[in-house]
């Protein structure tokens, strides 16, 4: 079927769901490191909402699940590309922030794990990183 003959279109993102290990400690990530709102938690339950604090983009649903049954968000693309590490893995998610170096060391200080130390170009700057459930990060700051 065509886009062509039905008018219907994906216009826009409602949420994210992130597999993850320890609800509490990956709340207090994403909030107190990352800067996200909570804004509701069931930890009897075993998911939290949580969103930016300016309201873009989807939000995101942490879902507590049992180790074996997380898949990380990265994977591994067979050839050289910029934005791979040394072992290929890719980012899924890519965040924007205002003030890179500022983000870079506050997840350092929490002790998360930074895979490429922040690098600039002429018209933006990022690292990545990895969050406490093993996911693979990438940070951008766009040069105005």
């Amino acid at each position: 079927m065509s886009g062509k003959t039905n008018h219907a279109l994906v216009n826009g993102y409602c949420c994210l769901r992130f597999p993850v290990i320890n609800l509490r400690e990956s709340v207090d990530f994403y909030c107190d490191v990352l800067g996200y709102d909570l804004i509701s938690a069931d930890y009897s339950f075993g998911e939290a909402h949580i969103s930016l604090t300016n309201g873009n983009g989807p939000s995101i649903f942490l879902m507590e699940t049992k180790p074996e049954d997380i898949t990380q968000l990265k994977f591994v693309f067979p050839r050289s590309f910029w934005i791979t590490n040394d072992k290929r893995h890719v980012t899924m998610v890519e965040m924007l922030t205002n003030d890179l170096l500022a983000l870079h060391d506050r997840i350092k200080k929490s002790g998360g794990h930074i895979d490429k130390e922040p690098e600039f170009t002429s018209d933006f700057a990022y690292f990545t990183f990895y969050d406490p459930n093993g996911h693979y990060f990438r940070v951008v700051e766009e040069k105005k």
